[in-house]
This record gives structure tokens, C-alpha cells and sequence, in this order.
């Protein structure tokens, strides 16, 4: 089980209120799990899709690698990692 740091960006931070936080758990998904717990509903919803897919356009890194490279949310999580949940950014 990994103690890790989560940084968050764009409209997650500000549903989260803070932009940084400390959470322990083995897997990313269980990260993200206590992240929901910890922030609420709210923040679910900037995540995961009605059918609890991550949403398409959040980009989330370990240690700056994408998760799409490595186990997705079954990325296992050492002490120390660096996860950033980013949100893409749209506009014309």
C-alpha cells in the first residue's frame, strides 16, 4: 500500500477545494475511491461517467507516466508516487 501525493487541476481542483492532498491506498482505483469519499458526489462526477467509466477526457498520470500505459486503475501504488488527475481543456 502506497502513501501517495494527488495533485488536482482545473475543475476537479475546484470541486475538491484544495489543489493537493495525501492519500494511502494499494491501487489507483482505491485512490480515486477515497478521493470520492473525502470529496463527495461532486467529484465523482468530474471522474467517472453515469456508468462508472472514467471520464474520456481526464487525463491521469503516475509519476508522469499516463495510466493508459501502465494498469489503467489497477495500477498498483508505491510510497511516494505522484498522481495528477488533469482535466482536458477545450475552447475555440
Amino acid at each position: 500500500m502506497g502513501k501517495v501525493t494527488i495533485t488536482l487541476y482545473g475543475a476537479i481542483a475546484k470541486t475538491a477545494g484544495e489543489k493537493t492532498t495525501n492519500i494511502e491506498a494499494p491501487t489507483l482505483k482505491e485512490a480515486i475511491d477515497a478521493l470520492i469519499a473525502k470529496y463527495g458526489e461532486s467529484f465523482k462526477g468530474r471522474v467517472y461517467d453515469q456508468n462508472d467509466r472514467l471520464l474520456r477526457f481526464l487525463n491521469i498520470y503516475i509519476n508522469g507516466k499516463d495510466i493508459r500505459f501502465l494498469n489503467n486503475l489497477n495500477t498498483e501504488l508505491k510510497d511516494n508516487d505522484a498522481i495528477s488527475l488533469i482535466p482536458a481543456v477545450g475552447g475555440g
